[in-house]
């Protein structure tokens, strides 16, 4: 019998600006009984998620992972010729997704799972309405002060001095050096620096009532946050330094629309040392949860 991870195939797709994006499709034995994508983390490989996705197919669910415009095969290469910006990730890329599966599984539940700036983003896509589901992990702001003290000052000088010298130096971030996921376009961080900086994160440049202007001084445009009138479950986690009890609660108020049930998780519970904020998707720390995400996503579909 033949794997989902054997029967993965690579794919490309548009997104809505037309920028050819790079994607692994995990498809199900049969018909499928859901279309789901999963949206990385910032600076995130489409590969982190392979395994997720390919037990996502084992369940019956057509997964798609991909890559963020300036992220793995999706980027530019050089990498200071990128032009990426943070927000075009869920203005632009998102959208993208979500278009593609729609047609590929026409009739097919569409539901996402989201990482970080993956469910962060998601109230971005202007067709966002289209999804019927979704799972949220680690899904907060990233506003420096809401981190804890060893983290808050570390961060804070990333933003406001490695980042700035770097991209100006190289031309890009170089955040693989210092363990933050691959290299980025200098405007994806700089941008991300800017929305961190911000109590109110990436609403703090929103156009209808933002009150800063975006780094490079384009109008953020539209949101589409009401527009998710979907279910969604998140995950958090005790030892995540990132997504904490103070970063949590201003990033789901966007989700005003949504019915949204949190579920706090101490790696104790589940017999594992740490998971943090990276630590679901790996088989070794989360793998206890994936059916468990899985099973809410079907009784929601």
């Amino acid at each position: 019998m033949t794997s989902a991870t054997e029967a993965s195939q690579p794919v490309t797709f548009d997104a809505r600006d037309g920028r050819s994006l790079a994607g692994t499709l995990f498809e199900p034995g049969g018909l499928p009984r859901g279309a789901l994508l999963v949206n990385s983390g910032t600076g995130i490989p489409r590969r982190f998620y392979a395994r997720f996705a390919a037990h996502a197919a084992d369940r019956g669910f057509a997964a798609l992972t991909y890559d963020y415009r300036g992220i793995g095969d999706s980027a530019r290469r050089p990498l200071d010729a990128d032009d990426a910006r943070y927000r075009d990730w869920g203005q632009l890329d998102m959208p993208g997704a979500i278009d593609w599966m729609a047609h590929r599984y026409p009739g097919v539940p569409l539901v996402v799972v989201g990482h970080s700036t993956g469910g962060q983003q998601l109230g971005l896509a202007p067709n966002v309405s289209r999804v019927q589901a979704a799972v949220f992990v680690a899904v907060s702001t990233g506003y420096w002060r809401g981190m804890p003290l060893h983290y808050r000052f570390m961060t804070l000088a990333l933003w406001r001095a490695y980042i700035p010298l770097a991209t100006r130096v190289l031309g890009y971030a170089p955040a693989k050096k210092i363990g933050w996921g691959e290299n980025l376009p200098t405007r994806v961080a700089r941008e991300w620096g800017a929305w961190c900086l911000e109590p109110e994160y990436m609403a703090a440049f929103f156009d209808e009532g933002g009150r800063r202007t975006p780094p490079d001084d384009a109008p953020f445009g539209p949101t589409y946050f009401d527009a998710a009138r979907f279910p969604i479950r998140a995950y958090y986690f005790s030892d995540d330094p990132i997504s904490t009890r103070t970063n949590v609660p201003p990033m789901l108020r966007l989700y005003d629309r949504a019915e949204i049930e949190s579920r706090w998780i101490d790696p104790v519970d589940l017999g594992v040392p740490k998971i943090g904020h990276l630590g679901f998707f790996r088989s070794d720390r989360g793998r206890p949860l994936w059916d468990d995400a899985l099973d809410w996503l079907i009784q929601r579909t």
